[in-house]
């Protein structure tokens, strides 16, 4: 359920935004509680940031008010630390295709600079990778690379993100349409992408749209390990 509040921010004035209950509205006798807020043009809330509800007494009263902290503001480009694909701190039982692949072509070797790569056995866009991270997390980008020792990888692909592995969102560009992001040109070089906005969550899929030969990918995430940052 939507509500759309609006939140002092004392002398500077004031701003509003649309509030993401999960169908339960704000309760302002509960301080320091966890609101949740979707990103810019994100009508869908599946993706949000929060803000506290604090209590305070103002100078010239000896009755508290409530006021909300805003979210902090999150540089995409600082917040880069490799999240465990390549070095394995994300297991491979938190790995899901839509195909298992064909032999020696298996999840297992979708990780950066593995030998060979994950490739899906049929070649069309309905083919993805998905990662469960295992707790919400401060995702920003990712690196990719094609099928080593090959002519295979993977031009363009959208990426999904998930807090509960049910509702799912795109990345999305600035006309709201999902962002195409560009992939692989060879076969080993790296190329890493940033989200136009840090993403706060659990699951995130990555699905091919164009490929050469076939659909090879090897990748890492790219994030704040070890915290939660919130985007905003």
């Amino acid at each position: 359920m939507l509500h759309t509040f609006v939140f002092s921010l004392g002398a500077s004035g004031s701003f509003s935004a649309s509030c993401c209950t999960f169908r339960k509205k704000p309760d302002p006798r509960y301080p320091m509680e966890t609101r949740w807020f979707p990103q810019v043009n994100d009508s869908s809330c599946s993706e949000c940031r929060h803000l506290h509800l604090l209590q305070r007494i103002p100078a010239d009263s000896s009755y508290p008010e409530d006021f909300y902290k805003p979210p902090s503001k999150t540089d995409t480009k600082a917040c880069a630390d490799p999240l465990g694909m390549e070095n394995g701190d994300i297991p491979t039982d938190n790995l899901f295709v839509s195909d298992a692949g064909p032999p020696g072509y298996d999840k297992r070797k979708a990780r950066l600079n593995y030998p060979a790569a994950w490739c899906a056995r049929p070649v069309d866009t309905n083919q993805w990778i998905r990662v469960d991270l295992g707790k919400s997390t401060t995702v920003t980008g990712l690196i990719t690379q094609g099928r080593s020792y090959s002519d295979v990888w993977t031009k363009t692909y959208k990426v999904k993100y998930s807090s509960d592995n049910a509702a799912w969102a795109y990345v999305t560009d600035k006309t709201g349409n999902p962002k195409v992001f560009p992939g692989n040109t060879d076969d080993d070089s790296q190329v890493t992408v940033y989200f136009p906005a840090p993403l706060h969550t659990r699951f995130i899929q990555i699905e091919p749209q164009s490929w050469t030969r076939y659909i090879c990918i090897r990748f890492e995430l790219l994030g704040c390990k070890g915290k939660i940052v919130n985007s905003f």
